[in-house]
């Protein structure tokens, strides 16, 4: 699994930062649902509306987003689908902060990772969104681990809500493997400079890893409107450029510009692509007896 420093890499450079290409209102780090939307802060709005459908949140509920981001989803299902309270957990202290300063009562902040926190009540609806693909880290894959990994995240989060439960999952997927040298390329340095210490899941560990535990109700492979987002990500970048290099440095601002060139070729030649599944927990089978 990535450690919190592999997630400080990532996502710690500084909120200010990431405010400056991602949508105003959700700060969404994810891909975005373009279907009917014409900006990314439409295209982020109906991502969140999706897996909260997905999740199957209902008004009143007390909810937790596991790898919660600046909080996006947690004030939309308080805001929009009227859950009663939504908690997040995140191994960012950045994003920690950034929660905890919205001062909102109605939502609580953990910074822990999944398998340390152990909440006071069972939870009625689950999210996650762009999280999974940092829970199986590289060296988890090499020696065949990565799926035990899986299912023990989907075991803990039956463990951490009611029986009715829904989960509504966003995750990166592998779909080949790279062939030419650019993808070779394009492949390694998300690897090595923009993910280090997350290994990509495929469809069939996310099915190998909920076997007993969830059931896919719904699926969505939207891998173009990951690299749509990245499009847009990517101009809001090149905006604030001169700001960017004064503030943090021309090193910084090369970095994201390549990642996000190299991930937008990447959704788009099929390497990857974006899934979006609704979970529903597996009833215990009706046993015959003679």
């Amino acid at each position: 699994m990535a450690s919190q420093a592999d997630i400080a890499y990532h996502y710690d450079v500084d909120n200010d930062f990431y405010g400056l290409f991602l949508d105003r209102p959700h700060r969404a780090y994810s891909c975005a649902v373009w279907e009917g939307a014409s900006s990314l802060e439409e295209a982020q709005h109906n991502k969140l509306t999706r897996l909260s459908r997905f999740a199957g949140i209902e008004a009143g509920q007390s909810v937790l987003d596991i790898g919660c981001g600046w909080g996006g989803m947690l004030e939309y299902v308080l805001n929009y689908a009227g859950a009663a309270t939504a908690t997040g957990v995140t191994l960012s202290k950045d994003q920690y902060s950034f929660v905890n300063e919205l001062h909102n009562p109605q939502i609580s902040i953990v910074l822990n990772s999944w398998r340390n926190y152990v909440p006071n009540n069972r939870f009625d609806a689950l999210v996650s969104i762009g999280a999974f693909e940092h829970f199986a880290s590289l060296d988890d894959r090499s020696v065949g681990q990565h799926r035990r990994v899986y299912a023990d995240f989907f075991k803990w989060c039956r463990a951490v809500s009611t029986n009715q439960a829904k989960l509504g999952l966003q995750t990166i997927v592998t779909a080949r493997s790279p062939e030419s040298l650019q993808e070779v390329r394009d492949t390694r340095y998300l690897l090595e400079h923009v993910f280090p210490g997350s290994a990509l899941p495929s469809v069939s560990d996310i099915q190998a890893g909920i076997q007993d535990q969830y059931e896919i109700a719904e699926t969505r492979f939207i891998g173009l409107d990951y690299a749509h987002t990245l499009v847009h990500w990517r101009s809001r970048l090149n905006q604030y450029q001169t700001e960017i290099v004064s503030r943090y440095g021309a090193a910084l601002y090369e970095h994201y510009d390549h990642y996000f060139l190299a991930a937008e070729r990447s959704f788009r030649a099929g390497i990857v692509s974006l899934a979006q599944l609704s979970l529903r927990p597996v009833r215990p089978a009706f046993t015959f007896h003679r």
